[in-house]
């Protein structure tokens, strides 16, 4: 039997990891409750993004917590584009060919970087990576707490955003009707000068 400070420090860290993970399953779970789409390139898109922290890391030398606002706004731009060239146009509306079409982008995406990459496991090593936090007799990794904050902080925001502003609100209200989305187009268009 494992002595119970081991386990617990187990238990603990899975659940700061599974924090990190909840935030990327709450993108995927926002894409689909609002466009109605299942975006299988969505773990592409998060794996160039985490190789792009890691080149970002490893060449010039860059702390991987400073790169994650331009990131962010980077893979925004990218996610953003593909949608609107490669998704949307050869989807043609049809949620069957949406699903291929995102599979489809996902695969090359995966080969891209499976390429230019070989498949050699990649790690970051930071100021931060092996240190750790005394809470009591539990010692608590430092970054997976960084992650766990991060993640606290992030979908907080996005409940904010979702719950007490107008584009949140206008966001909902596409998610719930569908046809909300032609009649929000066209209460924008109408209400331009």
């Amino acid at each position: 039997m494992y002595p119970v400070p081991i386990v617990a420090e187990a238990m603990i860290n899975g659940l700061l990891t599974g924090a990190v993970y909840a935030l990327v399953a709450l993108g995927l779970t926002l894409v689909y409750g609002v466009l109605h789409i299942i975006n299988f390139a969505h773990g592409a898109f998060l794996t160039m993004a985490m190789f792009a922290v890691w080149l970002g890391n490893s060449v010039p030398g860059i702390d991987p917590y400073l790169m994650i606002v331009p990131l962010a706004l980077v893979f925004f731009a990218i996610g953003y584009g593909a949608q609107r060239l490669i998704i949307g146009p050869a989807s043609h509306g049809d949620d069957g060919n949406i699903l291929l079409v995102t599979l489809g982008l996902s695969i090359v995406i995966e080969n891209l970087l499976l390429a230019v990459f070989q498949s050699d496991t990649r790690s970051i090593s930071t100021d931060i990576s092996f240190q750790v936090v005394e809470v009591g007799p539990l010692l608590l990794s430092k970054a997976r707490l960084y992650g766990f904050v991060g993640a606290v902080v992030v979908t907080a925001l996005l409940w904010l955003l979702l719950s007490r502003s107008d584009t949140g609100k206008a966001i909902r209200a596409v998610a719930k009707e569908k046809m909300g989305r032609a009649w929000l187009a066209l209460t924008c268009a109408t209400s331009l000068p």
